[in-house]
């Protein structure tokens, strides 16, 4: 059996349609689509563990991309090498290949800078830190070409949309506006919060960017229907099971006081598409409105080789199609670095700041705490104390069945040096 996850870091719902990824929209019906589906969090490590693990991260304790843990006994990539599957892990960041896709597969020796031998060192003076789209799915059709084993899981990741949003000058059909002053400074201007990039110093308008993001989800569309292609060329793709998802989104020209950053935890950035076909076309067309997470990809895969996980939050995303599962009232999601927690309806958002966590990024914090589910604010005293009520029973219950925290994988400046190159610090 084939399974495969595809993960699009920073690519929000809203910007993941026929408009700007068309290929995949085309061959929509092959796909089941979850409307309503959430993301743990608005950071990359954190919800991958969180994909790996089901769980939340007052569980795996990854607040950040600072955080290099092992994977528990019951992470589903454990469970699949178990039961003899081969797993593999292509990243497009450096950071999130040496933290957790080295642990779902042999080490990736194209982001391995260690060592002094003549090929480290010249990896080391030429290489980046991130590959792109054609890269990662160009390594991943030639793991599948010379595997010999029957069953298989493929991790692909995709970092092209995340800033400074890379595609090729096909892809950036739009005209380019300047701007007499550089893109930092009207981002300063305005108030808004984002991390330092080497490209905020150029004069651009700001909708630049924004465009740019838009260009790169049509490019990692275009290499992504071109990997499904592979795949039915070779006569397995109807009977594999395979998810496209995201990390998180992304916040765009100043959504909520951001520019082209990951922050707060508004629908813009945990609000992500999720797309599941699975074997043998089963409910292949369907939409989905109820609420889904990333918690419920590991028990859905672990299924698929008749395993239940007693550690795992989610269910089982079969099942539930099959009327076997449970619908889902709230989902809930936490920010990095612990700062804010919040659990969103089919209506409303619930947002707060964790007591005594410093907003060390500057943010411009909004006053309110309810608001509707695109982001304006709902001053409905009962509704806001409803939802506050369900977050800390759900926050108390999670707490009291925790597990005590793994073991730290180890401590490397390089990590800290590879997100400093890459805008995190």
């Amino acid at each position: 059996m084939l399974i495969i996850l595809i993960t699009l870091d920073c690519v929000r719902k809203s910007h993941f349609n026929e408009d700007y990824a068309p290929q995949f929209f085309k061959n929509r019906e092959e796909w089941v689509s979850f409307e309503n589906a959430f993301s743990q969090s608005q950071n990359t490590l954190s919800s991958h563990f969180t994909m790996f693990t089901s769980n939340y991260l007052m569980e795996h304790k990854v607040y950040s991309n600072f955080s290099p843990k092992k994977l528990p006994p019951h992470s589903f990539d454990r469970h699949l090498r178990n039961k003899g599957f081969e797993t593999k892990a292509i990243c497009g960041v450096s950071f999130l290949a040496n933290l957790l896709g080295n642990q779902i597969g042999e080490k990736d020796a194209g982001f391995d800078f260690e060592g002094y031998s003549i090929y480290r060192k010249l990896l080391r003076k030429f290489s980046k830190e991130r590959r792109c789209a054609y890269q990662v799915f160009k390594r991943g059709m030639r793991f599948l070409s010379k595997s010999k084993s029957r069953d298989i899981f493929l991790w692909l990741h995709l970092f092209d949309a995340h800033m400074p949003y890379f595609s090729p000058d096909k892809f950036r059909n739009f005209k380019i506006k300047k701007s007499e002053k550089s893109v930092k400074e009207q981002i300063d201007e305005k108030g808004w919060f984002s991390p330092y990039f080497k490209e905020y110093e150029k004069q651009l308008d700001l909708s630049y960017f924004p465009q740019c993001y838009k260009s790169a989800i049509s490019y990692i569309d275009d290499e992504m229907n071109n990997f499904f292609m592979f795949l039915k060329n070779k006569n397995i793709f109807d009977e594999s099971l395979i998810f496209v998802t995201a990390d998180h989104g992304e916040c765009l020209l100043g959504d909520h006081n951001i520019y082209c950053a990951h922050k707060k935890l508004f629908d813009d950035t945990i609000n992500i598409p999720l797309f599941v076909k699975f074997p043998q076309k089963k409910f292949s067309g369907e939409k989905v409105f109820e609420i889904v997470e990333h918690l419920d990809i590991a028990p859905t895969v672990v299924s698929k080789i008749g395993l239940e996980e007693e550690n795992f939050r989610g269910q089982d995303l079969f099942k539930f199609l099959n009327g076997k599962g449970k619908n889902k009232e709230f989902s809930f999601s936490e920010h990095v670095d612990n700062f804010m927690q919040s659990i969103r309806n089919d209506k409303y958002i619930y947002s707060e700041v964790v007591e005594n966590v410093p907003n060390k990024w500057g943010m411009k914090m909004e006053d309110a705490k309810l608001f509707t589910r695109n982001g304006s604010e709902v001053k409905d005293k009962n509704i806001e104390s409803i939802m506050k009520v369900k977050m800390d029973e759900l926050i108390k219950e999670i707490q009291s069945s925790s597990k005590k925290e793994e073991d730290s994988l180890y401590s490397d400046k390089k990590i800290e040096e590879q997100l400093k190159s890459l805008g995190y610090l």
